[in-house]
């Protein structure tokens, strides 16, 4: 690849972020299908591509997808104590009935036996969750934010949706045009975390 390629990678790379803040405009249907060809491209164990996406456009469903957050977050709240809960009462840990789009992404249990599960059948799930880190980057190249909201029940976001059986929600995807510029994670603009650099070591 040449080197601008890179630098352009580079670029997407450093500029992703988990966006909770987004504007109520719509978003572009060719800019939808573009981000969800990043699954179409993306790795998976065995080529099972083991994944589903629902997209939520309609704001009743949202709202009922709010409503396990909402129950959720209360739980999560009581296990923070102090000076911790109450920065924690003061986050915004989603944008479900902002963002225009929800992308619910489910696990699809294989049928068969897959080729490099035996030692880790978990490969399936991790599939899943590189096919959603490739969409999100498409996302940003873009222009536009993605949130994954893990603060929600997957029982009741299946039911909310009327999913098939035999899938398994592993991610609600906030999805459309960020209301604020981030230019580093926003938790720690906010003093709840810093990001760490790598740990390392080396077997030469």
């Amino acid at each position: 690849m040449k080197p601008e390629d890179r630098e352009a990678l580079w670029r997407v790379l450093e500029a992703r972020r988990d966006h909770r803040h987004f504007r109520t405009d719509p978003v572009d249907d060719a800019a939808l299908l573009r981000i969800l060809d990043a699954f179409r491209v993306a790795p998976s164990v065995g080529l099972s591509q083991p994944w589903h996406v629902t997209v939520v456009r309609n704001a009743a469903l949202r709202q009922t997808v709010y409503d396990s957050f909402a129950g959720v977050r209360a739980r999560e709240q009581e296990r923070f104590q102090g000076e911790r809960r109450a920065l924690y009462s003061t986050l915004k840990l989603e944008g479900i009935r902002e963002a225009p789009v929800g992308l619910v992404v489910s696990f699809v249990p294989p049928v068969q036996a897959t080729l490099g599960t035996t030692s880790l059948p978990a490969a399936l799930e991790y599939s899943v969750v590189s096919a959603i880190t490739l969409a999100w980057l498409a996302a940003t190249a873009e222009g536009l934010g993605l949130g994954w909201v893990s603060l929600v029940e997957p029982g009741a976001v299946h039911e909310a949706l009327g999913l098939a059986p035999h899938l398994r929600p592993l991610a609600y995807l906030c999805l459309g045009h960020p209301a604020l510029d981030l230019h580093e994670p926003l938790l720690q603009t906010v003093g709840w975390a810093e990001r760490r650099p790598l740990a390392l070591d080396w077997r030469d």
